[in-house]
C-alpha cells in the first residue's frame, strides 16, 4: 500500500470521528432539560387548644317535704263518757285460791316406808333385780385360742430353758431386733417375713387363732437350710402358712462382723390373732 492512501485513510478517520463527536456534543447540547419543580411554600397550621372537659353535673334533687316540718292541725278527740264503777268492776279479775303447798319430804318417806314393809317373794323379778350378780363361771366363759400376755411369757420361758446350752454358746438366739450383734440381722430378716407372709383367708373367716414357734438355721450367706417345727399351734392351716413363708424367702445377708461360726439358729414365734399377725 503506498503512503498516499494511509494518509486518505488516516485524514477519513479523523472526520467521521470529529462528526461523530460533534454530533453526540450538539445531542447533549440541544437536548431539552427537565423543567425544575416549583417551589412549594410552606403552609403554616394553627394549632388550637382542645376544650378542657367540663365536669359532669349533678343531678339535681327535688327537695321532698317532709310532714314533720308542716304544722297540721289535729282536732281533737275527746273519749265518751261512762259508769266508772261499772268499769272498775269489768277490770277487776278474781283472785284464783293459794293451792296448799305440797310437801315432798313426807310423801318420799311413806314411799320408803312402803318399800321396806312389803316382802320380797323369791323367783320374782324384784328378787333377781336385788340378788348380787354372781361372777360368770369359766365353763361358760368363750374359750380363748389366743394366748394372752402371760401365756407368752410362758412359752417362751419354757423354750428358753430347753435350748438353754445352745444360747449359752451363742449361736441360737430369741428374735430380738434391739440385739447388739444381730440387731440388724434380725431387721433384715422381719422384713422379709412380713413382705411374703399372710393371714389365711380362711382362718381369719372363721377366728382361728394360735402360735406357732420356729426353730430356723441360717449359713453364712444369710440363706435357711433348715426349719424346725417346735410346736403346732393347734391349727393345720396356720402351720402350713409359716412353713410356706420361711421357703419363699431368699437371704437375708450375711452374719454380722465377729461371729466365726457357719451357722446361726434362731427361735421366732408366728403369732396369729384378731386377723393379724405378729413375728416375736
Amino acid at each position: 500500500m503506498s503512503d498516499r492512501y494511509i494518509e486518505k485513510s488516516i485524514l477519513l478517520f479523523a472526520i467521521v470521528s470529529l462528526l461523530l463527536h460533534l454530533g453526540i456534543f450538539a445531542g447533549f447540547y440541544y437536548y431539552p432539560q427537565p423543567a425544575p419543580s416549583p417551589h412549594k411554600e410552606p403552609v403554616f397550621i394553627d394549632l388550637q387548644p382542645t376544650p378542657e372537659p367540663m365536669p359532669p353535673k349533678k343531678p339535681q334533687q327535688n327537695e321532698t317535704m317532709r310532714r314533720s316540718e308542716q304544722q297540721v292541725r289535729v282536732p281533737r278527740e275527746m273519749a265518751p263518757r261512762g259508769d266508772a264503777s261499772r268499769d272498775n268492776q269489768a277490770v277487776q279479775r278474781p283472785r284464783q285460791p293459794q293451792q296448799p303447798q305440797r310437801q315432798p319430804a313426807a310423801s318420799e318417806q311413806q314411799a320408803e316406808a312402803r318399800k321396806q314393809s312389803a316382802p320380797v317373794v323369791p323367783g320374782s323379778s324384784t328378787a333377781g333385780l336385788l340378788k348380787p350378780k354372781s361372777q360368770s363361771s369359766p365353763q361358760s366363759a368363750k374359750p380363748q385360742l389366743f394366748p394372752g400376755a402371760s401365756r407368752m411369757a410362758q412359752l417362751e420361758e419354757s423354750y428358753r430353758r430347753k435350748f438353754e446350752n445352745d444360747i449359752a454358746e451363742g449361736d441360737t438366739r430369741f428374735l430380738n431386733s434391739d440385739d447388739i450383734q444381730f440387731g440388724s440381722f434380725l431387721r433384715r430378716f422381719e422384713g422379709a417375713v412380713y413382705g411374703v407372709w399372710r393371714y389365711p383367708q380362711e382362718a381369719a373367716m372363721r377366728g382361728i387363732e394360735g402360735i406357732t414357734p420356729v426353730r430356723i438355721t441360717f449359713n453364712r450367706r444369710g440363706e435357711i437350710t433348715h426349719i424346725q417345727q417346735l410346736e403346732s399351734s393347734g391349727a393345720k392351716i396356720l402351720d402350713e402358712e409359716v412353713l410356706r413363708t420361711l421357703r419363699a424367702i431368699g437371704p437375708v445377708g450375711g452374719f454380722p462382723k465377729g461371729y466365726e461360726k457357719d451357722e446361726f439358729h434362731l427361735i421366732a414365734f408366728f403369732q396369729y390373732g384378731g386377723a393379724k399377725r405378729a413375728l416375736r
